[in-house]
């Protein structure tokens, strides 16, 4: 799935390409991605309505119009390309077109991913939950313990949920624990201010170096223009079993944590008490 990185990286080549253009046509050429409002609807509200800014909100993309804002979410498998109207590719769910400039069309394998167009009130709704923004000023060890404070699950797939910290996935968990020399199954209750500390800079530090090398490419993350990322050939841990870890040559080990699969040193990343 892509993470905050991933999505960043699109929204930076949305903000350059379609931000100041006007939506001439959408064509939805699967109704089961938009989620709000009819498919009918969707089509006509975008109609003639001029892209404000491009934003995101965790895993969400924003982009912001003159009366309220087109959400979409990639979810598993979703891919945003920019290209012309009349040139889509496999699996395109839906295709958005301006007065100039690329088309968007949204790409998804699975057909998992959403669409949302609403006004300001709703998406205030849809993002309601959402955790902190890591990236934002002020995100630190006291952010964290708020959040986590005397919870029993694991450190790991507490990360993992969109509540506690908004945009941080599987690959980005595995490297910010690994980065902070905490074991993923470690409960997030038990962790001191000190370590919490230390795995906040962490989650920024994975993050930004995510966004500076394009995002992660495994199997479906590429840019608007097709492009691969290239953070793949920098990761630490994530999917590097029986590698050494790079910081003490230990052979690198994959378990199972909250049911995803985890990648650690067992040597920096001992498990305590």
């Amino acid at each position: 799935m892509p993470e905050l990185p991933e999505v960043e990286t699109i929204r930076r080549d949305l903000a350059a390409a379609i931000v100041g253009r006007r939506v001439v046509r959408t064509e939805v050429r699967d109704a089961s991605l938009v989620h709000a409002p009819s498919v009918a609807g969707f089509g006509r509200g975008l109609r003639g309505k001029a892209v404000q800014r491009a934003d995101r909100r965790g895993k969400y993309l924003l982009l912001h119009l003159d009366d309220g804002a087109l959400v979409l979410h990639l979810m598993m498998s979703g891919r945003i390309f920019l290209r012309p109207a009349d040139d889509p590719v496999g699996h395109t769910r839906l295709v958005v077109e301006f007065d100039e400039g690329p088309a968007l069309h949204f790409v998804d394998v699975r057909r998992f991913g959403r669409a949302w167009l609403l006004p300001p009130p709703g998406v205030d709704a849809l993002l309601a939950d959402l955790g902190p923004e890591p990236l934002e000023p002020g995100f630190d060890g006291r952010v964290l313990q708020a959040a986590v404070g005397g919870r029993r699950r694991a450190i790991k797939p507490t990360l993992l949920d969109q509540r506690i910290v908004a945009g941080v996935g599987n690959i980005y968990a595995d490297e910010a624990l690994w980065l902070a020399r905490i074991h993923p199954d470690t409960p997030a209750g038990s962790l001191s201010l000190r370590r919490l500390n230390n795995l906040a800079r962490a989650i920024v530090t994975t993050l930004r170096a995510g966004i500076e090398y394009d995002g992660t490419s495994f199997l479906t993350h590429v840019g608007s223009r097709g492009e691969r990322g290239r953070y793949q050939e920098r990761l630490n841990v994530f999917q590097r079993t029986g590698e050494p870890c790079p910081r003490c040559g230990r052979a690198i080990e994959r378990l199972v944590v909250g049911q995803r699969g985890t990648h650690i040193c067992p040597r920096c990343q001992r498990r305590r008490g």
